[in-house]
């Protein structure tokens, strides 16, 4: 029956003018994007009409939020051009929103509760379309400015002093670098070089070095957004565990560990971060 729901919010959000009506109909879209068939996203006018809401503020966080659902799916590489266009057009529209040279850290503790709302729901699209649809935007010359574009904005929201918005950077950054790092690692091994390409074969020497190339292409392309990430952790670095010298109840002196284990997590997923971007480049490491 999702038909006639599909059918009544686009009816509404094409012939509506109540701000509170379109606004009600985008948090209902939300709750349903998740599991509907895709058919109802990409072989309608539904995503072109959201990123069309965008730019206008009274629904630019409800509408983001329909987007990061979007975004997050993962169904083959059916649908893969749609969603080029769906970056490429959310790209264009959020630059006119919020200038890349805008110091987002000052942004988000000047801002309104709305617009601090805007930057974190920011973070949320930007690391759910990366985890699902990275490989898509680096397949294409034509879309590596926008991919950068849109590294540059998360490495500046991770700069963002909230420890909830920080947590979902940090988890990204976490499993892109590590991805980096084990594709880079693999390149004197032609069997973890095929694995950490996807594939599942013998190689003959011709392949590999294809494969190598690839890989180092890879590396190449991310080199910049790397080099700014290894001043964010280094910046940024959470406390390691703290150890107090402490006397205790019979005038012995012994040592005590100071634990929050919020702040111990951070800290040893940030230093694992650091240390596969070292691998990747001891140069620009020492150079921070």
């Amino acid at each position: 029956e999702f038909q006639l729901v599909h059918e009544l919010c686009l009816y509404v959000l094409f012939a509506s003018q109540r701000t509170e009506l379109i606004r009600a109909t985008l948090a209902t879209l939300h709750a349903f994007l998740s599991w509907i068939p895709l058919g109802y996203i990409f072989e309608s006018p539904l995503l072109e009409t959201l990123l069309n809401f965008f730019p206008v503020a009274a629904y630019r966080n409800l509408t983001l939020q329909c987007l990061s659902e979007v975004a997050a799916l993962q169904f083959g590489d059916f649908y893969n051009v749609q969603y080029v266009k769906m970056y490429t057009v959310f790209i264009a529209h959020l630059q006119n929103i919020l200038s890349p040279s805008t110091n987002l850290p000052d942004a988000y503790a000047q801002g309104s509760s709305d617009e601090q709302a805007f930057i974190q729901n920011l973070a949320l699209f930007f690391t759910a379309f990366f985890k699902s649809h990275i490989r898509v935007l680096e397949a294409t010359p034509e879309n590596i400015a926008a991919l950068l574009m849109g590294l540059e904005y998360l490495i500046s929201i991770s700069y963002v002093d909230d420890t909830e918005v920080f947590k979902v950077c940090l988890d990204y950054w976490n499993s892109l670098v590590l991805e980096l790092f084990e594709a880079h690692n693999a390149l004197d091994n032609p069997g973890a070089t095929a694995n950490a390409m996807g594939l599942q074969m013998p190689l003959h020497s011709g392949m590999v070095d294809g494969l190598g190339s690839q890989i180092v292409q890879r590396r190449q392309l991310y080199a910049g957004p790397m080099s700014k990430l290894r001043l964010l952790m280094i910046c940024r670095m959470a406390k390691p565990e703290e150890v107090l010298i402490v006397e205790d109840e019979n005038g012995n002196i012994v040592r005590e560990t100071m634990k929050d284990n919020d702040v111990l997590v951070q800290y040893k997923i940030m230093r694992e971060t650091l240390i596969y971007l070292s691998h990747l480049d001891h140069e620009d490491t020492e150079h921070q």
